[in-house]
Parts: C-alpha cells; structure tokens; sequence
C-alpha cells in the first residue's frame, strides 16, 4: 500500500519519494542526499546534453572557435566517444567540478551549522518556494525525487543510445529545436 503523509506537515518515517521498497535497507540520509545529488546532476546534463549536439556547431561557427561536437561526429562529447579527451572539454569538466566542490561545501558548512532535527537533505540555504513541513513542501521535494530519478535514466539512455547507434541525441527528439542554420 502507498503511504500517505499526513496533512498536518508530520510525515513520521515517511520521506520524498519513498513507497517501502527498499529491499537493500539503502535508505538513509546520506544515500538520500547521494541520491539528490546525482538527481539533480542528471536534470542539469539531461537538459545540456541534447542541446549541445544543437548549439555548440552554431555558437561555434558564429564566433569562430572549434567546433568541438564535430569532433565527435556530431554527438555529445563523452566517454564512450573520446569527446572528453578534447582540451576544452576535460578543461571545463574540471572547471564544472571545481564549482560542483564549492556547492558541496557550502552544503557541508549549513549541516554542520544547523542542528540535527532541523537539517533538511539537500538544503543549500536556497530561497524556499514553501515552508518546511508544509504539504506544498513534500510535494516539491517529491517532485524533485522523481524528476531527478527520470533524468538519471534519461541519461542513461541517451549514453547508450549514441554509444549502440552512433547517432546524436538531439536528432532522435522529435519536439526538439530544429537545427540551426
């Protein structure tokens, strides 16, 4: 059976996205934020991904610098295709990791600072859109679960799919952009 959180903002052992299956007993405040993390990675490079194979030829050609996507034939620099091994990928990919460190950090300083019962998984000290414990709240963290889960098998499959295929992404999204003169 589904559980339900009460309305009155006390969920008890219930937390977002959370059904009782957990066969693995993996359910624990530091896979949860784990799991947020790379959820919310996921939605970024889900977004990203597509839209690279679409603007880095067109930003590339308007501002005269390589285009890195023709490198790889047209597909989204990555492991399986050798993209990374490009200077300026592997520099922003270290770039990208050393701004995804100072967000982790300032996550690490407002847990140390917060007390135990009042620190939220994922809490950043970002603006809130409603109040903790509030219906409104465990829904948007609900929402932000299972988009998250969507966008690491989205990934997931775009990397197979170009990796099987040989094919781009953003050519095999049929409401996507229309390229790019």
């Amino acid at each position: 059976s589904v559980v339900v959180p009460k309305l009155d903002g006390d969920w008890g052992d219930h937390r977002p996205g959370d059904y009782g299956l957990d066969p693995m007993k993996w359910d624990s405040p530091s896979n949860q934020e784990a799991e947020l993390k790379h959820g919310r990675l996921a939605m970024l490079a889900a977004v990203a991904w597509p839209l690279q194979e679409q603007l880095n030829p067109y930003f590339a050609a308007k501002l005269h610098m390589p285009n890195l996507v023709a490198e790889t034939g047209g597909l989204s620099p990555s492991v399986l295709n050798g993209g990374l091994e490009q200077a300026p990928v592997a520099a922003s990919v270290l770039a990208f990791a050393a701004m995804v460190s100072a967000v982790e950090l300032q996550g690490l300083r407002i847990k140390e600072a917060t007390p135990v019962n009042e620190w939220r998984v994922g809490d950043y000290g970002t603006a809130r859109i409603a109040e903790p414990g509030t219906e409104q709240f465990f829904s948007l963290q609900e929402g932000e679960i299972w988009n998250g889960r969507i966008a690491m098998i989205a990934i997931f499959a775009y990397v197979v799919q170009e990796a099987l295929t040989g094919f781009p992404t953003a050519n095999t999204i049929p409401f996507f952009l229309p390229a790019l003169p």
